[in-house]
């Protein structure tokens, strides 16, 4: 028996190694504070898993497979890749992909630049928590787990890269770099130039009110009314079915709402702020700059489509749809008025 321990702590310990020296820098790293001796603090570099020409995977040069196979065979097979997924990232010369959060929220990057991701602050994650206990009927036994833990993400920092195969002759891209801040800047000049032409930040807000049987209105306005209005059938499509209002009247769910800023695109639940999706530092710039390297943009090429045009009027529209302050809420019965007479 002592034996067969000290087999299975040498084997953990060799594959913890293992896989350290398979590690590299992190995005994000290095920024956490030190929340004090008696609080949870995490920040661990990047783990770093290669995938090679047939899609297998391995870290620090140990097949995925082989250290699998001494905790938990076939557990880990959802790792390997297609071998043209491989090749499709090779072409498109996607060197690297990273996923890692921070204090402010997870950072997903392409080659070292970043792309649009999930953000937070302490007060969004405490609204997080307020959310959850709203659904709490629907998760069950696991919201005191999830609102015990959520506090504690702002202290812990991970990450995983995953790298692929560079073709012949391409210059690899470093694993880790600061991100560069004209591209940042760029966008925000771009935007300053759009508000100084405009005189004023473009702000759009509209309240839809639900009855109890899915019927909205916006002003004075039913529905129908709006449909017969402009002739756009796809406003029916609004419309909820008694059953999912009357769910949401009975978690207390008065108020949702989407929104979008300069910072990114918000969602909240009675007020209560959920972590949104940041693109502040041209990260959707980033995006399109990826589409074009991807090839993605030939599919519209494929339909007959100029795809020149198509591009140069989603940039024009990009500091339009950035800065302007649009939000819509929808407002549900509150359950006692709704039973009420």
């Amino acid at each position: 028996m002592q034996h067969s321990r000290s087999t299975t702590w040498a084997a953990i310990l060799m594959v913890a190694v293992l896989v350290l020296a398979g590690c590299a820098p992190r995005a994000g790293g290095g920024v956490f504070t030190t929340p004090g001796a008696e609080k949870l603090a995490v920040d661990l570099p990047a783990l770093l898993i290669d995938f090679d020409d047939a899609g297998q995977p391995s870290v620090g040069n140990v097949p995925v497979a082989q250290l699998a196979s001494q905790f938990a065979p076939g557990m880990l097979d959802s790792l390997v890749l297609s071998p043209d997924l491989v090749q499709y990232m090779v072409e498109s010369n996607i060197q690297h992909l990273q996923i890692s959060n921070s204090p402010q929220g997870l950072i997903l990057q392409v080659n070292g630049r970043s792309l649009p991701s999930l953000r937070w602050d302490g007060q969004i994650l405490e609204d997080t928590a307020g959310a959850i206990d709203l659904l709490g009927a629907e998760l069950g036994a696991g919201v005191a787990l999830v609102e015990k833990l959520l506090p504690l993400i702002a202290h812990v920092g991970i990450g995983v890269i995953a790298r692929f195969p560079v073709a012949e002759g391409v210059a690899q891209i470093p694993l880790y770099s600061t991100e560069d801040p004209e591209t940042a800047l760029a966008t925000k000049q771009i935007q300053d130039d759009f508000l100084a032409t405009v005189d004023t930040t473009p702000t759009i807000t509209v309240p839809v009110f639900y009855d109890a049987q899915g019927n909205w209105r916006v002003g004075d306005l039913t529905d129908a009314e709006w449909i017969n209005l402009t002739g756009l059938a796809v406003f029916d499509s609004f419309r909820m079915q008694p059953t999912a209002v009357n769910q949401l009247m009975q978690q207390g769910i008065s108020q949702l709402s989407v929104s979008t800023d300069a910072s990114g695109i918000h969602v909240s639940i009675n007020g209560h702020s959920l972590p949104y999706i940041g693109w502040a530092d041209g990260e959707l710039n980033n995006v399109l700059d990826l589409a074009e390297q991807m090839g993605l943009w030939n599919t519209l090429a494929d339909r007959n489509m100029n795809t020149g045009e198509i591009v140069a009027m989603i940039e024009q529209l990009l500091p339009i749809v950035q800065t302007s302050e649009v939000t819509i809420t929808a407002h549900f019965p509150d359950m006692g008025l709704a039973a009420a007479p």
